[in-house]
């Protein structure tokens, strides 16, 4: 009866047991697929990057901020991958399924860590 009263406060995760909730390290090991894709594509335009070329090198930056702890903030990925956005832009149909998972993890993310 007393526990009506009282909300149990949540359960705090470590940071490895957020990661693995929020698919941290799937997300990452997709970037690299991603980043690998985008380095086959030249030119292009999106709103966002003058060219793939552009992309890819702001995508290889964004990697190593998160994998060294540098960058905690993931929302510039869910505007780089949002459908029709500058991954849809830049590498088209061929990367369809990389992206819409990439993406799909992001927002994930972002619309159960907002404040």
């Amino acid at each position: 009866m007393i526990k009506r009263f009282f909300k149990e406060k949540p359960e705090r995760l470590s940071k490895v047991e957020y990661w693995k909730k929020w698919e941290f390290f799937e997300l990452v090991e997709d970037l690299h697929k991603a980043e690998k894709l985008l380095a086959e594509f030249k030119g292009g335009y999106s709103n966002q990057f003058d060219s793939a070329q552009d992309f890819h090198s702001h995508l290889v930056d964004f990697i190593n901020d998160i994998e060294y702890g540098n960058r905690i903030d993931i929302s510039e990925l869910w505007i780089w991958f949002a459908p029709t956005c500058a991954w849809d832009d830049l590498v088209g149909l061929v990367g369809i399924e990389i992206g819409n998972r990439i993406f799909e993890r992001v927002d994930n993310w972002k619309n159960h860590n907002s404040t």
